[in-house]
């Protein structure tokens, strides 16, 4: 099974100084409380990230009230 099969919606690739890296095909907006780049020094700790991404992806987000509203 491929990386990109386990984790629809990431590319992965090697990174430049050693591990791997993993992108976003689709970036999350910056305060959505998700990663558009995860990291781990082999493919076994970047998919154990991606898992803990994918969960948290999964989680419905909290209401962000803007500050002075009712």
């Amino acid at each position: 099974m491929t990386a990109t099969r386990s984790f629809p919606g990431w590319d992965i690739i090697d990174g430049a100084g050693g591990g791997y890296i993993a992108i976003r095909t689709v970036l999350v907006p910056e305060n959505s409380g998700l990663s558009n780049i995860r990291c781990g020094a082999t493919l076994l700790e970047l998919y154990k990230h991606l898992e803990q991404e994918m969960r948290r992806q999964e989680r419905p987000s909290p209401t962000r009230k803007l500050p002075g509203a009712a």
